[in-house]
């Protein structure tokens, strides 16, 4: 039952999402929480936040003026060590591009735009190709006959943006290695001291890599240095860092997740159900894009003053959330709910608004790609009868850990 506060609003009701990371596959809950009222408050560290589930409501908080993103928000009690909340440096530092806003976020992402342009867009498509299909070859020499399994998260999915965006930057070869086992730890781990000393390790090495670049190849982090260099440097050694780190996180993991979840989809379905043509497969990836958001709920927002959304009370400093989750889905869908005819439609998996994934394309161009060279390299792969689909997640972030599959 909703209460009424003070002010004539109602109170968002209390219900849970799992907020501790495990081996479950979290999208269940929250679709049921969402059911509960368009707007609920989750407890969280001892307090609350409040989530957005209603999709005419995610619309307006995605672009309301009163939500802020900027991290000088971020309530103390909230700056917790283990949280990716709490890593964020002190803004005279430096500040991340979703953590930030105004004029701070729009030169933020003036500075990103031209390594996404269109045509380093195309460039990189085709640098992922490569790596695609030497992925794909190993895949091909791992095999003995019928019985050949393989985890596909681990041996393919993962590997190609890791890989990608490591040369993107121009990271050594050993650092792959390196940021999956601390990646892994800092976004899915239920050990938040462990979390915490992976986001130092993490920090630690890019911060090496950007104070002694000399192991580095020409990449983004050479051209940031070079324009943090001289009187009229565009950044700091700091941005350049801290900027690093936001490409690691969102160039790798989360594009993974959407090649895993693209596949997985097709290999559950009979081959003559599996997308073939280029443009099928664009519009395959936008289902997976609706129906498996590799954030559920993205990054935070906080009420910069007490806000009416859809009759729900949101005081001023509250931290909110947006369920993309719910957003993304109709009335009545469940979790299982992929249907490729539907093509993504309407989904915001990548935003709305000044905050829209500045990445998306490259984002969209690798899943493509990788989605494409699998099922040509191996029409008849189907998903293992004796080792079952694993998922890992929390309220925030979810991936799958095993996809297992046959490819003959």
């Amino acid at each position: 039952m909703n209460t009424t506060t003070k002010t004539g609003l109602s109170e968002a009701p209390v219900t849970t999402m799992p907020t501790d990371p495990g081996p479950f596959d979290c999208m269940p809950q929250l679709l049921a929480a969402a059911k509960v009222a368009p707007v609920v408050r989750i407890p969280y560290l001892g307090q609350h936040a409040w989530v957005v589930c209603d999709p005419e409501l995610v619309r307006q908080a995605l672009t309301h003026p009163k939500f802020a993103k900027d991290l000088t928000w971020v309530p103390d009690w909230m700056r917790q060590p283990g949280l990716m909340v709490g890593s964020q440096p002190d803004p005279e530092y430096a500040r991340a591009m979703i953590m930030s806003d105004g004029e701070h976020h729009a030169r933020i992402r003036r500075l990103h735009a031209p390594v996404l342009s269109p045509r380093n867009t195309e460039k990189w498509g085709e640098r992922v190709a490569v790596k695609v299909e030497g992925f794909l070859d190993e895949l091909e020499r791992s095999r003995s006959g019928a019985t050949a399994e393989v985890n596909v998260v681990t041996d393919y999915t993962h590997r190609i943006p890791l890989a990608f965006i490591s040369e993107m930057l121009g990271l050594p070869p050993e650092a792959e290695r390196q940021l999956r086992a601390i990646t892994d730890v800092m976004l899915y781990s239920s050990d938040y001291p462990a979390r915490t000393e992976a986001v130092g390790a993490l920090y630690g090495a890019v911060e090496g890599w950007v104070r002694d670049p000399e192991p580095l190849a020409d990449g983004v982090i050479t051209g940031l240095l070079d324009s943090s260099d001289g009187p009229d440097a565009a950044v700091t050694e700091g941005e350049v860092i801290v900027w690093t780190l936001g490409m690691i996180i969102t160039g790798y993991e989360t594009t993974g997740s959407l090649i895993s979840a693209s596949l997985y989809e097709a290999l559950r379905r009979p081959p003559e159900e599996r997308p073939r043509t280029d443009e099928d497969i664009k519009a395959w990836v936008e289902e997976a894009l609706r129906v498996h958001p590799p954030f559920p709920h993205p990054t935070w927002r906080f009420a910069t003053e007490d806000i009416d959304l859809g009759g729900y009370l949101i005081p001023k400093g509250a931290p909110v959330q947006v369920s993309i989750a719910a957003a993304n889905r109709r009335p009545g869908e469940g979790a299982d709910s992929f249907a490729a005819e539907r093509r993504g439609q309407g989904h915001l998996s990548f935003g709305l608004g000044m905050h829209y994934c500045i990445g998306a394309s490259l984002v969209r161009l690798e899943a493509q790609i990788a989605v494409r060279g699998f099922l040509r390299r191996f029409p008849r792969a189907r998903l293992s009868t004796s080792t079952a689909v694993e998922w890992e997640s929390e309220w925030m972030i979810r991936r799958m850990s095993v996809l297992p599959a046959l490819l003959a």
